[in-house]
């Protein structure tokens, strides 16, 4: 299921990916890219409220990180 999160001041596309796939491999930037047309155009330090669709992370055997502490 994607989600939809809405950027802070200050957030990049990369960070984000970060955050919430927990890795930057080749191919992630790109796809939550395609799923936002005009992103790019916002520019790398992107302004506060834009809502982004975040896609699944469809690699197999993937497992989500839990963070007990930060």
């Amino acid at each position: 299921m994607a989600l939809t999160y809405r950027t802070h001041d200050g957030d990049t596309v990369d960070w984000i990916v970060w955050r919430r796939y927990g890795r930057i491999s080749k191919g992630l930037v790109e796809r939550v890219l395609r799923e936002n047309p005009g992103l790019s155009e916002a520019g790398p330090v992107l302004p506060a409220g834009i809502p982004l669709t975040l896609p699944d992370d469809d690699r197999p055997g993937t497992r989500r990180r839990v963070r007990l502490w930060g």
